[in-house]
C-alpha cells in the first residue's frame, strides 16, 4: 500500500534473521525465549514507526472542505447546464 521506509526495511531484515535463527534452536532452550522477545520488540518498533504520521485537525478540515466544494460544483454543473453561447460575451482578461 505505502512504500516502506529504510527503517522498516531494516527492521524486516532483522526480524527475518531472528526468525531464521529460531529454526536452528530448540523451543525449550533459554536462547529461544530471548530470540522470541527480540522479535516481539522488533515488531513493536515496526508498528510504532508505521503509525508515526499524524494529521492535524486543521489539515483534515481543509481537505474535507475542498472535497465538499468540488462535489458541490460538480453537482451544480450536472443540474444546471451552462450554455456555450454566453461565453462569447464575456470580456477576456489580458
Amino acid at each position: 500500500m505505502f512504500p516502506k521506509s529504510e527503517t522498516e526495511i531494516k527492521l524486516d531484515a532483522q526480524i527475518q534473521v531472528a526468525l531464521n535463527k529460531l529454526n536452528d534452536l530448540e523451543p525449550t532452550s533459554e536462547e529461544y525465549g530471548v530470540v522470541v522477545e527480540h522479535i516481539s520488540e522488533l515488531h513493536k518498533l515496526k508498528t510504532e514507526s508505521r503509525f508515526k504520521l499524524k494529521i492535524s485537525p486543521d489539515t483534515a478540515l481543509i481537505v474535507a472542505a475542498n472535497i465538499f466544494g468540488v462535489l458541490w460544483i460538480a453537482r451544480y454543473e450536472r443540474d444546471h447546464v451552462i450554455n456555450g453561447k454566453g461565453f462569447g460575451h464575456i470580456i477576456k482578461p489580458r
